[in-house]
């Protein structure tokens, strides 16, 4: 028997932009019978009375060609700038909007908490709400009495549960919508920035319990813009742009392409969460390049404190010639750079600065200097008349994550 639960096939969403829709036909036939004599419309918008001419409509594809496939037990993080799809390839698969083509296969019990308070009806009570969640996952009356009381202490809103829901804040809204979905067993749980609303206390108690949903064997699916949640919780990132998916692979990679995409101007360099940060991995790589391609006896060195006329400057990652490095004092600092210096832009060290750094190396027995991007592209420079100890015909780039 197949473990897919999930199956997603060139899944896509177009709504039509700049109609408006009449709430009764009544309000379209008066609309109508106004603009044909030539009378304001007096259902129209104040964007129509001001220019006083329809808008032009267009249609806007928020989901385009989405595929994936999702297995029993997997928790799949979805991620992606505002506007992207994520809401609404949730709502898709919650059977809450239909798709404009493609299709959505899903085997099991599916609870949604799409948005605070979504699936409840505000005249009933939250007890009766309750019971009206359960009921439509399919649950009996007696299986949803075991489960109150649990639902009850995790919402920490005794006092309210006879009091209608339009009556609640949006934070005992979402308590409460986050305590039914999580607490009637479903086999498939879709969430979409649950942990947006609430307090820490809160939004720590959400996590404990999606971790012990986790750990049952059910399904997730998590839309969140905190990376943090997304590497402590899923197994796997899915991360969308433009309606269409962008990446596909393990919550790590999603992740760092989702912060490469945001195109930060200080961009984080490390996550909590993952062994090993971007600069430590690139410093890592371009050792391995000097050990590998430099032709000449030397030695690869990290973090070395150099003496510059402008003080103390670190070189990230340096190679020296193993006759070089004997004509040279080391303790406490280097009195001279070594011949190749690689510096690797990161928040504390933004590319302007080390360009300044590289320029003081070159002049103090630096033989060739490199920047190393955040991307993983590399740039060359050499002292003038030079030659680079790496053939200049070499192009290095490091691997992206």
């Amino acid at each position: 028997m197949s473990d897919v639960v999930i199956k997603v096939e060139n899944l896509s969403k177009k709504y039509r932009l700049g109609v408006i829709n009449r709430r009764m036909l009544v309000d379209q036939i008066e609309s109508w019978i106004c603009r044909k004599i030539g009378r304001p419309d007096p259902h129209a918008s104040v964007f129509e009375h001001a220019t006083d001419r329809m808008p032009t409509p267009y249609d806007f594809w928020a989901l385009h060609d989405v595929s994936f496939e999702i297995r029993r037990g997997d928790i799949v993080g979805i991620m992606g700038r505002n506007g992207s799809g994520k809401s609404t390839l949730l709502k898709l698969l919650s059977r809450i909007t239909a798709p404009t083509s493609g299709c959505a296969y899903i085997k099991g019990r599916v609870a949604s908490l799409l948005e605070v308070g979504t699936g409840f009806n505000y005249e009933l009570t939250g007890k009766e709400n309750v019971y009206l969640n359960g009921s439509i996952l399919g649950l009996k009356q007696k299986e949803i009495d075991d489960r109150y009381k649990r639902i009850l202490e995790f919402a920490e809103i005794p006092d309210f549960m006879d009091t209608p829901v339009k009556r609640y804040s949006s934070g005992m809204r979402v308590r409460l919508a986050f305590a039914v979905a999580a607490h009637l067993d479903p086999e498939i749980m879709i969430l979409d920035e649950v942990l947006a609303v609430g307090d820490a206390k809160f939004q720590e108690k959400c996590l404990n319990r999606i971790t012990e949903i986790k750990n049952s064997g059910a399904t997730i699916l998590f839309v969140s813009h905190s990376a943090q949640s997304v590497l402590q919780l899923c197994t796997r990132g899915i991360l969308l742009h433009d309606g269409r998916v962008i990446a596909d692979g393990s919550a790590r990679e999603t992740t760092q392409r989702y912060f490469n995409s945001m195109d930060l101007d200080i961009p984080e360099d490390t996550l909590s969460g993952v062994p090993d940060s971007r600069q430590g991995r690139f410093a890592g790589e371009v050792a391995e390049i000097f050990l590998r391609c430099v032709n000449e006896g030397g030695r690869v060195a990290f973090n070395i404190p150099v003496e510059t006329s402008d003080g103390i400057r670190i070189v990230d990652v340096g190679w020296i010639s193993d006759a070089r490095i004997q004509s040279l004092r080391t303790e406490p600092t280097w009195s001279a750079a070594p011949d190749i210096c690689a510096n690797i832009v990161c928040t504390a060290r933004p590319p302007q600065q080390i360009a300044e750094d590289n320029n003081i190396f070159l002049g103090t027995g630096a033989r060739e200097v490199w920047t190393v991007y955040r991307d993983g592209k590399i740039t060359r420079y050499k002292t003038p008349h030079g030659e680079y100890l790496l053939k200049k015909e070499q192009e290095f780039e490091l691997k992206q994550v």
